[in-house]
């Protein structure tokens, strides 16, 4: 039994914490044998000031779950102790003993080719092949026993058509677990319907894809430039979240959400590297404004409609009928695979000769002597690098919503609001990048890859 990280303990079982036990407990240390296949933790009692051990095994799905536990010792050392020799004892047993009856359907298999080789997805074949994103694939492995495809057609999608929207689908329940969230069982629809220490949150995914029929617009004037930035991206983003809000379904209403705020996370997949504009542009549509200078001065636009040749949309979302029902609209433009591949490294993932650094710009509003964005470089194999899966998220509030989002929701994004005069209010972390591109060195290859690209 030796030491690991709680990076590398979250990846491979943090998914099965109960949201309400970080209330009770307080994580002391992460254990795992040298094959993983047990793994332990020592707790600190937040009432009882004394310590605690957990031993998790794999169940039939491939789930690390708990198989035996103790209490109430006075020191980390006993409890470490206890620990030692409890894995040791389990270790001794077939991995059947680690079951728990209750598991239903196969294990997960996301990456074994469901279909034929014509049809799968270009990315998802580098995902699988390529040594430079080893440590997100592995990452990814230690995920799929724990992810519920609750539609029957995620692994197909994944490999073929889908592999963005599902990779989004992937970055969200990722991102939310690390928040203290746990899935409510037997959910259909929303996507999500999560439980936390801090309360519940509904969640939908959807996604801006690329067109089904003729190509997306290349612009190459100044005028084609605009017009595309400001009609054809917002009019996708526009139709992605109506479709959402129009759902037949009205998942607000849905079976056991109570109350709970409904959010809809969306990703721009249109075309190449285009969710790297999604925040300013979303922020846009959402909110019906447009913030720009003339001779220095700030202006605010209101914004009514997006017309691009014969397709047009009403801007402001959040003003449209029924729109109330939706609290907020959640974005992160790097929730992308050049994500899982740095936090696959830093969780012990894929082959550690593989070299990442990362570089671009982050906001600097709190930095009160210089606000302006500033310029980052990091070393993503360094052991001192750090990033979350929320790192990066940006939530848009809206000011008519009929249940409010509290920002403590989604803690450790930027939450944006708007004032009545048209500005926008922001709560910033401590660090929040604008854009960022990531450095992959493996051997004598080298691949600059724009973080918040589908395509690399």
């Amino acid at each position: 039994m030796t030491p690991i990280s709680q990076q590398r303990f979250d990846a491979l079982a943090g998914y099965t914490r109960l949201p309400t036990i970080v209330l009770i407990i307080q994580e002391a240390a992460w254990f795992a044998t040298a094959d993983e296949r047990l793994l332990g933790i020592i707790t600190w009692d937040r009432f009882d000031y004394d310590y605690g051990w957990v031993v998790l095994g794999r169940d039939r799905r491939g789930r690390f779950r708990a198989i035996d536990q103790d209490v109430s010792y006075p020191t980390f050392a006993h409890a470490e102790d206890r620990l030692a020799k409890a894995v040791e004892k389990h270790a001794a047993s077939p991995d059947e003993s680690y079951y728990q009856g209750d598991e239903e359907g196969a294990p997960v298999d996301f990456f074994t080719p469901t279909v034929a080789e014509a049809r799968l997805n270009p990315i998802f074949k580098v995902l699988v092949e390529q040594e430079r994103f080893s440590p997100a694939r592995e990452l990814i492995r230690a995920m799929m026993p724990f992810f519920e495809d609750a539609d029957g057609n995620f692994i197909e999608q994944f490999q073929t058509t889908g592999f963005d929207p599902r990779l989004w689908e992937l970055y969200l329940f990722a991102a939310f677990t690390e928040l203290g969230y746990a899935p409510e069982e037997g959910i259909g629809v929303p996507d999500l319907l999560l439980a936390g220490p801090r309360g519940r949150i509904a969640i939908e995914a959807t996604t801006a894809n690329p067109p089904q029929l003729g190509a997306v617009p290349q612009p190459t004037s100044d005028d084609e430039i605009r017009a595309y930035l400001e009609n054809y991206v917002q009019i996708k983003l526009a139709r992605a979240l109506t479709r959402k809000l129009y759902h037949k379904q009205r998942y607000w209403n849905a079976p056991r959400i109570d109350g709970a705020p409904f959010v809809i996370a969306l990703q721009d997949f249109h075309a190449p590297a285009a969710m790297t504009r999604i925040t300013p542009l979303a922020t846009e549509y959402v909110f019906g404004v447009r913030h720009s200078m003339t001779d220095g001065k700030r202006q605010i636009e209101r914004l009514t409609e997006h017309v691009y040749g014969n397709a047009r949309e009403p801007s402001n979302f959040f003003e449209l009928p029924e729109a109330e029902n939706v609290s907020a609209v959640f974005l992160n433009p790097q929730g992308t695979i050049t994500k899982f591949n740095r936090l696959g490294y830093v969780a012990g993932f894929g082959n550690r000769d593989i070299r990442m650094i990362r570089s671009g710009i982050a906001r600097g509003e709190m930095n009160l002597h210089d606000p302006r964005p500033t310029m980052f470089h990091q070393d993503v194999c360094d052991p001192a690098y750090a990033e979350s899966w929320v790192e990066g998220a940006v939530v848009l509030h809206n000011p008519h919503a009929r249940i409010p989002l509290d920002p403590e929701l989604i803690s450790g994004a930027a939450h944006e609001f708007l004032q009545p005069d048209g500005s926008i209010m922001s709560l910033l972390p401590d660090f929040q990048p604008y854009i960022s591109r990531t450095n992959i060195s493996l051997e004598h290859d080298t691949f600059d890859v724009p973080d918040e690209a589908s395509a690399f």
